[in-house]
């Protein structure tokens, strides 16, 4: 069965850095050009995903802030996913 929601960034949203976010490799993304400052993604690892907010990206490494909830919960925000609509 496909993923109606597949991870954009692969982060572990367990993990925090010095800004107090999760982070992850923007070269090691699925999908990069949908990580971009101020864009909705689906973040996270294996089953454990999230929508997140794309904060920042600095010297490749990008910074997210989930939102609670399950990713269909937020599919409003998820344009970029056809069967988000």
């Amino acid at each position: 069965m496909r993923e109606p929601y597949p991870i954009d960034v692969i982060v572990d949203l367990n993990t925090m850095d010095e800004t107090g976010l999760p982070w992850a490799f923007l070269d090691q993304a699925p999908h990069p050009d949908r990580v971009v400052p101020g864009a909705y993604v689906v973040a996270g690892s294996g089953r454990a995903r999230a929508v997140a907010l794309v904060v920042d990206i600095t010297d490749g490494i990008v910074h997210v802030q989930p939102l609670r909830g399950s990713v269909a919960s937020h599919a409003e925000l998820l344009a970029h996913h056809p069967l988000a609509s």
